[in-house]
């Protein structure tokens, strides 16, 4: 079973932003950015209760990326799941949900 995803205005212009700077730096690398989302993205998909809590709550869920210094904030609601954020690990490491 495969859950449906959905992005996060504030999540789709963190990738947005990363996007254009990855761009800016290497010809190439934003669309290898993309694409490292994009398997992640499938991977919460298939089975998105395999990802750790980030809170104490047990609510919000993530997983890191791995070329990039990313994480993607999840949620799981019954046969959905929300992305609330594609969160850079240097920029406010303790707040990853902003």
């Amino acid at each position: 079973m495969r859950y449906s995803i959905t992005i996060s205005e504030e999540a789709r212009n963190d990738e947005l932003e990363s996007y254009h700077y990855y761009e800016l730096q290497h010809n190439g690398l934003g669309d290898e950015f993309l694409e490292a989302l994009e398997n992640c993205y499938a991977s919460i998909s298939k089975n998105p209760q395999f990802f750790s809590f980030t809170d104490k709550r047990k609510v919000l869920r993530h997983i890191r990326l791995k070329r990039f210094p990313f994480v993607i904030i999840f949620e799981v609601s019954g046969n959905d799941v929300y992305v609330y954020s594609v969160h850079h690990t240097s920029r406010y490491p303790f707040n990853k949900s902003s």
